[in-house]
């Protein structure tokens, strides 16, 4: 598995030697060969470009996903991950469920955002191609698809314009919650467990979790 991605990473020739090495690592997590992540792979290349920022190592960029669940999007976003580096564990990537192949990215320091979705045209013809019509919408696993079947879907989108892949608005201002991060920790009452203080619950000066608040959550 690991090197046909080195192998899939290393042919798209339209992404410089760092960006490989990220796509591989996109690769190898989400751990098939499909279309969509590539696509938001794609996407929030982009978004960056867009917005003239650099992917996120820290936590000044958040995406917002407008996927939901069950209809072929996860994907997408893993992509839109990996490429942006606001991730799910670092709390800058959060979904706001409205069942669309779109997202925003928002730099907080400046307060400016983009809004990035897949044209209807670009996604028709992914939903027109054998990986879909021929294997998954007959619930064949992805990692059982011919490699002839699914590295097409890998390159495609990287064979493509933005503007041809993407419509995207912005930037624009948007504001944000400010944010402290919590570094304090309690002690659990009820379980013991370790708990960050900002989730704490407290019953006559204890703290207790979640879980254990006598109060409920």
């Amino acid at each position: 598995m690991f090197d046909h991605h080195r192998q899939l990473a290393d042919s798209i020739e339209v992404l410089d030697r760092d960006q490989k090495e990220i796509f591989y690592s996109a690769l190898n997590i989400h751990g098939h060969a499909c279309g969509g992540m590539p696509m938001g792979f794609a996407a929030g290349m982009a978004a960056l470009e867009a917005l003239g920022i650099e992917r996120e190592r820290n936590m000044d960029t958040m995406a917002v996903m407008e996927i939901g669940n069950a209809h072929a999007a996860g994907c997408f976003a893993d992509g839109v991950q990996f490429a942006t580096g606001a991730t799910f564990g670092k709390g800058v990537m959060r979904k706001d469920p409205k069942g669309k192949w779109a997202f925003k990215l928002i730099h907080k320091p400046t307060g400016r955002a983009v809004k990035v979705r897949i044209r209807n045209e670009v996604l028709d013809k992914a939903f027109a191609a054998p990986f879909i019509t021929e294997y998954r919408i007959k619930g064949v696993n992805p990692t059982d698809i011919p490699a002839e079947v699914g590295d097409p879907a890998v390159k495609r989108p990287f064979g493509m314009k933005f503007e041809d892949m993407f419509i995207i608005e912005g930037p624009f201002d948007i504001e944000l919650p400010k944010v402290k991060p919590c570094f304090e920790r309690v002690t659990c009452t009820g379980c013991g467990a370790t708990v960050a203080e900002n989730y704490a619950h407290y019953a006559e000066g204890k703290p207790y979790c979640v879980d254990c608040t006598p109060y409920g959550s």
